[in-house]
C-alpha cells in the first residue's frame, strides 16, 4: 500500500520530472557533443547518442501517459524507465569508446538507482543482474570496435560534465522520491488511522447490540427455565424428568454466558471509584463462592490484610468472581483454593488467588486474556477477559503463573488510586 501511494504521488509529477531531466539532458549532450566534435570524433559517434537520447526521453514520455491514462500504482512504469535509462547509459559509454570512455566512471552511479527506488526485492536485483550483463557485454568488445581515444583535455571535460549531469539527475531524483516517500508515509498513516476510527466505531455499534440482544434474551430464557422447573416437578416418567433436568442444565449454561457477556460488553466509563477496603471485597466475594467450593468438595482459605483503596468495589468484586468460579472449576473434588490479600510497599493493594487445580500449558498460558479462548469444557473464557479489563481500568495488572498439575496462582496488583486519564483509553481499546 505504501509503495502504491508513493508510486502515485511520484507519476503526479511525471511531467514536470521527465521535463526538468530532458532540459539537462539536452544541454549536457549539446555540451558533450561539442567537445567531442572538437576532437574530431567520427561524426556518427556524436550523432548517435544524441538520437538514443531523444529516443529514451521519448519512450519514457509515452510510459507515463499510459501509467497516467491507465492509474496504475505498480512498479512497471518505473521499472521501464530504468531499463531504458541503463540502456542508454551503456550504448552511449559503448559508442564513445566503452571502458576507455570518459563517461565510464558515472556508469556504475546509474546502476545504484534501481536498489535505491526498489530497495532489496526481485526487480532491483533483476534490475542490477541486466546492468551487470550489459557491463560485460560491452567489456567484451574489440579495443578496434570503440573508437579512437579522446585526447587528454577533451577527455576531462567530457568526464566532468557527464559526471554533473549524472550526479544532478541522481540528487534530483532521490530528492523527490524521498519527498514522495514522506508523503506516502503520512497519508497511509492517515489512512490507517480512519480504518481504525471507523473498525472502532463499528466495533462499538455491533458490541451494543450483542450487549442489547443478551439483555432482552434473559427474561425469555427465565420464563421458559421457570416451565421447565415445573414441568419436571409434574413429570412421572423418570426419563422425561431425566431430559427436562437436561434442559434446565442448558438453560443454567446459557445463561452464565449471558451473564459473562454483558459484563464483559458493560462500558468502561462506568467505573466509580471510591475508599473502600480491600480485604473486605474479598471476603464478601469468598463468601459468595464458599457453598459452590463446598458442593465440589473444596477447602477455601481466606487470609486478608487490611488494605484501603480508591476503587470501584462493585467492578472488583464481579472480576474477583470470575477469577474464583475458574479456580473452582480447575481444581478436582480433595483440593484447596487459597485467596489473600496484602499491601505492597508503596501502599498499592495485591489479590493472589492459589488453587491445586489441573494447571495450565504454557502455550495456553499466552493465550488467557483472549475472548472465547478457555481451557474448560463448556466455558467462553469471558470470563477472564472481563477481570483482566477491571483490573486494566484500575490501573493494575494481572500476572498468570501455573504449573501443568500442581495448580495456578493469579496475583492482581491495584495502585492506591486509578488513573483519571485510563478510562477514556482503556474504552476505546476495549471497543476496538
Amino acid at each position: 500500500m505504501w509503495r502504491g501511494t508513493r508510486n502515485e504521488l511520484l507519476l503526479m509529477t511525471g511531467r514536470k520530472n521527465v521535463a526538468f531531466s530532458a532540459a539537462v539532458g539536452v544541454v549536457a549532450s549539446a555540451l558533450v557533443s561539442f567537445f567531442l566534435w572538437r576532437a574530431h570524433y567520427p561524426t556518427w559517434r556524436i550523432v548517435v547518442p544524441v538520437i538514443m537520447f531523444a529516443g529514451m526521453v521519448s519512450m519514457q514520455v509515452t510510459v507515463l501517459r499510459w501509467a497516467e491514462r491507465r492509474r496504475t500504482r505498480d512498479d512497471r512504469p518505473f521499472v521501464f524507465m530504468h531499463l531504458t535509462s541503463q540502456l542508454y547509459m551503456v550504448g552511449v559509454t559503448t559508442i564513445t569508446g566503452g571502458l576507455y570512455s570518459p563517461i565510464m566512471p558515472v556508469l556504475g552511479v546509474s546502476t545504484a538507482l534501481p536498489i535505491m527506488f526498489f530497495g532489496s526485492s526481485p526487480v532491483s536485483r533483476w534490475l542490477t543482474v541486466t546492468s551487470v550483463a550489459l557491463f560485460v557485454a560491452m567489456a567484451a568488445i574489440p579495443r578496434d570496435y570503440l573508437g579512437p581515444a579522446l585526447p587528454h583535455e577533451q577527455y576531462a571535460t567530457v568526464a566532468v560534465v557527464s559526471f554533473v549531469w549524472v550526479a544532478l539527475i541522481v540528487n534530483t531524483f532521490v530528492r523527490r522520491v524521498y519527498e514522495a516517500s514522506i508523503l506516502a508515509s503520512s497519508t497511509v498513516d492517515a489512512l490507517s488511522e480512519e480504518r481504525v476510527a471507523v473498525a472502532a466505531e463499528q466495533m462499538c455499534r455491533l458490541q451494543s447490540v450483542g450487549a442489547k440482544v443478551a439483555h432482552e434474551l434473559k427474561n425469555p430464557l427465565a420464563s421458559v427455565k421457570g416451565l421447565a422447573q415445573l414441568l419436571a416437578r409434574g413429570a412421572g416418567d423418570p426419563r422425561t424428568r431425566e431430559r427436562l433436568d437436561v434442559v434446565q442444565s442448558e438453560i443454567a449454561r446459557m445463561e452464565t454466558i449471558l451473564g459473562e457477556y454483558l459484563s464483559f460488553s458493560r462500558p468502561l466509563e462506568d467505573l466509580k471509584p471510591e475508599s473502600i477496603a480491600l480485604d473486605g471485597v474479598v471476603r464478601d466475594a469468598a463468601a459468595v463462592v464458599a457453598g459452590r467450593a463446598e458442593h465440589h468438595g473444596l477447602a477455601l482459605e481466606v487470609d486478608t490484610a487490611p488494605v484501603t483503596l480508591v476503587a470501584d468495589a462493585r467492578r472488583l468484586k464481579e472480576a474477583l468472581l470470575n477469577l474464583l468460579a475458574n479456580a473452582i472449576e480447575a481444581t478436582p473434588s480433595g483440593g484447596a483454593i487459597r485467596v489473600r490479600t496484602r499491601k505492597d510497599a508503596d501502599g498499592s493493594g495485591v489479590i493472589e488467588v492459589t488453587d491445586t487445580g489441573r494447571g495450565i500449558k504454557p502455550d495456553e498460558l499466552a493465550r488467557l486474556g483472549t475472548s472465547f479462548f478457555t481451557t474448560r469444557d463448556g466455558g467462553t473464557g469471558l470470563g477472564v477477559v472481563l477481570a483482566s479489563t477491571v483490573v486494566a481500568q484500575h490501573g493494575g495488572t494481572i500476572h498468570y503463573a501455573s504449573t501443568p498439575g500442581r495448580g495456578t496462582t493469579v496475583t492482581v496488583r491495584l495502585p492506591t488510586a486509578p488513573g483519571p486519564a485510563l478510562a477514556p483509553a482503556l474504552s476505546a481499546g476495549h471497543a476496538a
